[in-house]
């Protein structure tokens, strides 16, 4: 009897629109509070940092002075990268690759998944281990050249996309969610007669937003910041993609500003705050793309990360 009328007073509580909170309750809330702000902090002062460092006058990048914000506004770091015509060439390279990737990377995992959410088929679990095997085991870096170099991909800006095209993690995580989705819809949509296309793309795909917007990000991150693979597949240095001319301009930048800045001072300790500013400014110019698509799919991640939690 005390409990029910413990539980009947909570629930009295909680009935209006105002909730009493007990103590334990706020107190609760102001630790976490406190520490997501120590957390934010732990997140935020690198990025600050650099963008600091990037914008700062010399001078105080020597006297390490530079925090949270500029000191002596100094965009020279800017200026000498934007100027380079290869880094607008491998942006261009860049975009190509992430979105013709992400758009040929969605279309493939939902004809991947669907059936594995929705079809029965003999050995439908086989082929769902064979996939969850290859996220174990992978055949290796120069059986994939090798590969790339038969199907006459090599030196192909489709030999990075092509590569990534099919994750298997990202295969599992849209089945997942696939799989969390009404079975009712694609039946009532069979007995209207619309095969499987239609419904994949006419009605799975629209209620798959939140997965697919959250993959698509993965997908296009990925194919922004890959070093390795344009590395590899890649000669022409028109077809270089960002990350390769980030990294000429980081390791050239150091060796034309200390020749620069002799020749204007007679002075290396200019050379070498340029040479830090660069580096940062790099790293800023690398960013921005993923900083103003974040925004966009925000608002999907709160359904994307629950994968599966619609039932019917």
């Amino acid at each position: 009897m005390a409990q029910t009328g413990t539980a009947s007073v909570r629930r009295q509580k909680r009935s209006g629109d105002y909730i009493r909170r007990t103590r334990g309750e706020r107190i609760a809330d102001v630790i976490l509070n406190i520490v997501m702000v120590l957390l934010l902090c732990f997140f935020l002062y690198p990025l600050l940092n650099m963008i600091s460092i990037s914008l700062s006058d010399e001078f105080a990048v020597l006297r390490a002075d530079v925090t949270f914000y500029p000191i002596g506004f100094n965009p020279q770091a800017y200026e000498l990268i934007l100027q380079s015509e290869d880094l607008w060439r491998s942006i261009f390279n860049s975009t190509f690759v992430a979105v013709v990737g992400c758009v040929c990377s969605l279309v493939g995992l939902s004809l991947a998944a669907y059936p594995l959410a929705f079809a029965n088929f003999y050995g439908k679990k086989l082929y769902n281990v064979l996939i969850l095997f290859t996220m174990w085991f992978q055949g290796g870096i120069i059986p994939l050249f090798l590969t790339m170099q038969s199907l006459g991909l090599y030196n192909s800006l489709w030999s990075l996309i092509l590569n990534l095209m099919l994750s298997a993690y990202n295969v599992v995580i849209v089945r997942s969610y696939f799989s969390g989705l009404p079975i009712s819809i694609v039946e009532s949509a069979r007995i209207d007669g619309a095969n499987d296309f239609r419904i994949l793309f006419r009605l799975i795909i629209p209620l798959s937003k939140p997965v697919l917007a959250t993959v698509a990000l993965w997908i296009i991150v990925g194919h922004w910041n890959d070093y390795l693979n344009p590395l590899m597949f890649l000669a022409d240095r028109e077809k270089y993609t960002l990350q390769l001319i980030l990294k000429e301009l980081v390791l050239n930048a150091e060796s034309s500003i200390h020749n620069i800045s002799v020749a204007q001072s007679g002075s290396t300790a200019g050379a070498a705050a340029l040479g830090q500013q660069t580096r940062n400014a790099v790293l800023v110019v690398a960013m921005i793309p993923m900083v103003i698509l974040y925004p966009f799919v925000q608002r999907y991640f709160v359904g994307g990360v629950t994968l599966g939690a619609v039932k019917e």
